[in-house]
């Protein structure tokens, strides 16, 4: 692109990116809006040239953030627009609305050329999620050893270390010298230099393909070409099981520190490796599965541009919660005679629901981020139930005060403000214990624990708060 081109601020402008081929982190989120500015104007001006030269010097990470705000046929302009390896780079980053529009503009041939530049690992996510009838016709159409790849992966369960894991690795024999080792090495770089790239450990198998050993590079390298590298290579490494959950693997992955992790089927054979980035996308979707759950929505959310699906996502999380309020409607009605004897009740119910569910969230919350990081002990629940009510007791004590003296000054009754400080109090303690109890209590029982929190804690906390407060009122009020 020339700089004339750059500098007119008619037809948009970007500044020269960095001879490394990556945006500023400095300014990232205001250089990658200046891109993706550029890029709607080069689509709706007809600038291909300009726009695929623009592309071409931006990393395959940056490229896939800057086509993201675009609609789904631009995002497949610029796609048609790129080297094919930088093509296959940014269609495994980005969601599979942009792939299926390629479907609908590219032929099945171009499109399987597309996925055999991916990683094993990535093809075979981005084939899962298409159709069925989708899937077959492109891998029908690629070479004989992508697709053997391919569907050997797509035997496994995705959120699985059969379906995180990906083919490309090298792995020698026990018998075999350093020499053997780097001349295996020099054919992966014949087939696929990037493949090379991202090599950092030579696994050692037996004559039964079964794991035995690991051997890093750079040690190999220092090492006498005629070194047997069943003398150096680092005996029983860390491996996982085909079947172990994906969250499982990444929090096995961090405890150890690790780069890679190999993976053995039943019989101990190796059969494919995992590798940190992958890790990382494990990492983001369980924080974002959970979060979203914190919330009772959707993690799709944000990829996704209808209403009315978003719509359609929240809308049992929101009529559960509905039909906790009935609940207390209920509760409330139950304690009619109370409420139109002392007006006044009324006036602090909105207080006492909100400081449980407040509290209930925030204990929640603490309990589901310590359990994801494993930070919290399901085993010790005694502890942390401990803690949390030592903790309960002390923030809804000075709560209670304060709101003892407010009642006292607003409304001036002494009785409504006892009951009002005593029910605040107990209250606070229950909301915390429940909001510390249930997330301990589904993970010790294998259900996920962001199901816990969210409208469900919050709708159970109000009820509770509606019995005590009331229930209270009754009692000491007459």
């Amino acid at each position: 692109m020339s700089d004339d081109l750059r500098n007119d601020p008619e037809r948009g402008t970007v500044e020269p990116v960095s001879e490394d081929s990556f945006l500023d982190p400095a300014h990232l989120e205001e250089r990658r809006h200046e891109f993706t500015r550029f890029f709607e104007a080069c689509l709706r001006e007809g600038r291909d040239d300009d726009l695929a030269a623009a592309a071409r010097d931006l990393s395959p990470g940056d490229l896939s953030e800057i086509v993201r705000p675009l609609s789904v046929d631009d995002t497949a302009r610029v796609i048609q627009l790129l080297p094919m390896e930088l093509a296959a780079d940014v269609l495994s980053e980005i969601n599979n609305r942009s792939f299926n529009a390629l479907l609908a503009l590219l032929d099945i041939e171009a499109i399987a050329d597309l996925v055999e530049e991916m990683p094993s690992d990535e093809a075979t996510d981005l084939l899962g999620e298409l159709e069925e009838q989708q899937a077959l016709e492109i891998m029908a159409a690629m070479e004989e050893e992508e697709r053997g790849e391919v569907a050997e992966l797509l035997q496994y369960s995705p959120d699985t270390a059969g379906g995180l894991m990906a083919k490309e690795f090298v792995a020698v024999r026990d018998d075999a010298t350093c020499r053997q080792a780097v001349d295996a090495l020099r054919v992966v770089e014949a087939e696929d230099e990037d493949e090379l790239e991202q090599l950092h450990f030579i696994y050692v198998t037996d004559a039964e393909e079964r794991l035995v050993g690991r051997l890093p590079l750079v040690k190999m390298l220092l090492e006498p070409w005629s070194t047997p590298v069943v003398e150096i290579m680092e005996s029983d490494p860390h491996y996982v099981g085909l079947e172990l959950d994906q969250e499982m693997v990444a929090q096995f992955v961090r405890d150890h520190d690790l780069v890679t992790l190999p993976v053995v089927d039943p019989q101990h054979r190796l059969v494919g490796v995992i590798s940190a980035d992958d890790v990382l996308d494990v990492m983001e979707e369980e924080a974002n599965e959970d979060f979203s759950r914190l919330a009772g929505t959707s993690a799709e959310e944000l990829g996704e541009t209808s209403p009315m699906l978003i719509a359609r996502a929240r809308l049992p999380w929101l009529l559960a919660a509905l039909a906790g309020q009935v609940g207390c409607v209920l509760m409330m009605r139950h304690f009619e005679a109370a409420i139109a004897t002392t007006v006044a009740l009324t006036f602090f119910i909105p207080a006492i629901m909100a400081m449980g569910g407040n509290t209930g969230i925030q204990t929640s919350s603490v309990v589901v981020r310590g359990l994801a990081t494993s930070e919290v002990d399901v085993y010790h629940m005694g502890r942390y139930l401990l803690r949390e009510f030592g903790t309960a007791l002390m923030t809804g004590g000075l709560i209670a005060v304060c709101i003892f003296v407010i009642s006292g000054l607003v409304v001036g009754d002494l009785d409504l403000a006892i009951v009002l400080s005593v029910s605040m109090l107990a209250v606070i303690l229950i909301a915390a214990l429940i909001g510390t109890s249930i997330p301990l209590v589904l993970h010790r029982i294998g259900v996920d624990p962001a199901i816990a929190t969210g409208p469900f804690i919050t709708t159970t906390n109000d009820i509770t708060a509606i019995l005590i407060y009331l229930g209270l009122a009754s009692l000491m009020l007459g």
